[in-house]
């Protein structure tokens, strides 16, 4: 069974959230909602710590293609950062890694944004 867990933390419009276990079609709801009240509470721009993500389905990459279109018309933006090579080549085979940043760590990460 799929087990999906976050951990937050806020600093100004700044979400950080590092997201653990796997996204697929039972969890990327929770991950939605999750997103989705983060950008209704002012959060503009989101980092995705994925250090400890071990899998993600064609049904989660949708919904942080949704959320990444929304924010960018709000002038913000979704990152990625610590991606395991499997969750990387998934978001890679579906185009995603073309419309969002990535980068190689959470510090670097909050350096870029």
């Amino acid at each position: 069974m799929a087990n999906l867990t976050f951990n937050e933390k806020v600093d100004g419009s700044k979400l950080i959230l590092k997201v653990a276990g796997e996204i697929d079609a039972k969890t990327a709801p929770d991950l939605k909602i999750k997103l989705e009240a983060a950008v209704g509470n002012g959060i503009k721009t989101i980092i995705c710590d994925c250090s400890a993500l071990t899998y993600i389905a064609s049904a989660g990459i949708g919904v942080l293609n949704s959320i990444q279109k929304f924010l960018k018309e709000k002038s913000g933006e979704i990152v990625f950062c610590s991606l395991k090579k499997e969750v990387k080549d998934t978001m890679e085979l579906m185009y995603f890694t073309k419309k969002v940043r990535v980068f190689p760590s959470l510090d670097d990460a909050i350096g870029g944004v």
